[in-house]
């Protein structure tokens, strides 16, 4: 809590050097979330893909909670600033610490306390400047969307104000390296992330089209790893019409894996991926039905090129830059895109993640929320995967999934949940051999979210 209130009067002292004669309007925000989930063919915590005949895998049930709060304050009307300050970031019960060393990964969102986003909005004449560690993981749609932030310098210019259409353009650091004494001799030894997004917005439509440039040269020469140029093209659109509605995201990644300046033998690589999701669903009264597919190309065997669109960067961590899977935020299923549990996501496991991300997916399903009462909203949810390419021994059918949950609100700010997903496994778990085989993976999971 020290260094909570430490971090907001750091930005009573920013705001205090800004402006010595207007007040300072405080606003706070925040959310307090605890989650359970039990979950079978389990092992230290993710789903197992293998299971010999006659056996069964191990469970595995824990809690987790976050905490987030959400400072904001307007020092004029050219000037505010915002944080995120996490005390927890999906902390399990049992291996908490208040430094940087959970035992489920050393990234500094297992900590007890971090700043998870720190910046400035500046409304100048030619638009709103935004600098500082900013979100980093949503556009368009969820479809491929992490929770993940980044260190930014953001214009949104205001040369389109007060019509349909905006911009938004950013540069981003990924990587410095000006103090690491190894890279003195590099001319470019940082990465960076270049960014044009193109809006255009309605009561009908929400559009937008994105090109990204990002250049990885953070390594000196005679090292075994490429430089890298990752670019990707992504559009999106949301439409609604009375009670109709249709969202669509496209992504196509692209660009090269650079080997020429290494001591390796190492063949160069092409990024080449695409990635594409439609929902479609309309909402009559009380009832919210849809239909939904998406797809991921996946990596084939012996491909020398990156084809992978879950794992874009063909990277072997996951985190800020580097995420794997169809994201934290796209939860069409609890068994197959689950948060913490997915196996074609970013789960906080990631013992069986890398295999469905290199093998990508091809999904469908349909689902439909009811809303029992102002209090209650049932979901219900059928879906079908399958592997796009075969990968690391496995190919054909994740298999059909059917889920059932429900939300309840117990106050205007408390609401508790409870999920049931059950996926009947396909070919893909048989791997190469036919002895081995995990069925029936069911998930059960529920949660307490209090906001304010």
């Amino acid at each position: 809590m020290k260094k909570v209130l430490v971090t907001i009067a750091a930005l009573g002292l920013v705001a205090g050097a800004a402006t010595a004669a207007s007040a300072v309007e405080w606003q706070i925000s925040g959310k307090y979330m605890v989650e359970g989930a039990y979950l079978n063919s389990a092992n230290s915590g993710g789903v197992v893909a293998t299971e010999a005949p006659g056996t069964s895998n191990n469970t595995n049930a824990y809690y987790l909670h976050t905490f987030e709060i959400n400072p904001s304050m307007k020092v004029n009307d050219k000037i505010a600033m915002y944080s995120v300050v996490r005390l927890a970031q999906d902390n399990f019960w049992g291996n908490q610490y208040d430094t940087v060393g959970n035992t489920m990964g050393t990234s500094d969102k297992n900590s007890s306390v971090y700043i998870h986003q720190l910046y400035m909005d500046y409304t100048s004449p030619i638009g709103l400047f935004r600098i500082g560690r900013t979100s980093a993981g949503t556009f368009g749609t969820s479809f491929l969307d992490f929770d993940q932030r980044a260190d930014r310098i953001q214009l949104f210019p205001s040369l389109l104000a007060g019509g349909p259409w905006s911009t938004q353009f950013y540069i981003q650091k990924s990587t410095d390296n000006a103090t690491n004494p190894a890279y003195d001799d590099q001319s470019d030894k940082d990465s960076n992330k270049y960014v044009a997004r193109l809006f255009y917005k309605t009561s009908n439509l929400d559009a937008g089209l994105e090109y990204a440039y990002g250049s990885n040269h953070a390594y000196p020469s005679g090292n075994t790893v490429a430089r890298s140029l990752l670019e990707d093209v992504d559009l999106y659109g949301k439409f609604k019409m009375d009670n109709l509605y249709i969202n669509g995201e496209l992504i196509h990644y692209f660009g090269n894996k650079d080997y020429d300046h290494t001591y390796t033998t190492a063949a160069n690589q092409d990024y080449d991926s695409w990635a594409g999701m439609l929902n479609v669903g309309a909402k009559v009264d009380k009832l919210d039905v849809g239909a939904m597919a998406f797809y991921a190309e996946g990596q084939s065997n012996g491909d020398n090129d990156i084809t992978s669109a879950l794992n874009p960067t063909n990277s072997a961590t996951t985190g800020p830059g580097n995420a794997v899977g169809t994201g934290d935020l796209f939860e069409p299923f609890y068994v197959l895109t689950g948060r913490h549990t997915g196996i074609l996501n970013n789960n906080l496991f990631n013992n069986y993640t890398y295999a469905a991300s290199y093998a990508g997916a091809r999904a469908a399903g349909v689902y439909a929320n009811y809303a029992v009462s102002d209090k209650m909203t049932v979901h219900g949810a059928v879906g079908y995967a399958q592997a796009d390419k075969k990968n690391w021994a496995r190919e054909g059918d994740y298999g059909w999934e059917y889920d059932l949950g429900m939300a309840y609100k117990l106050l205007d700010n408390l609401t508790y949940e409870a999920h049931f997903g059950f996926l009947d496994t396909g070919d893909f778990f048989n791997g190469a051999s036919t002895l081995d085989t995990t069925k029936n993976i069911y998930v059960l999971s529920h949660s307490l979210t209090m906001t304010f």
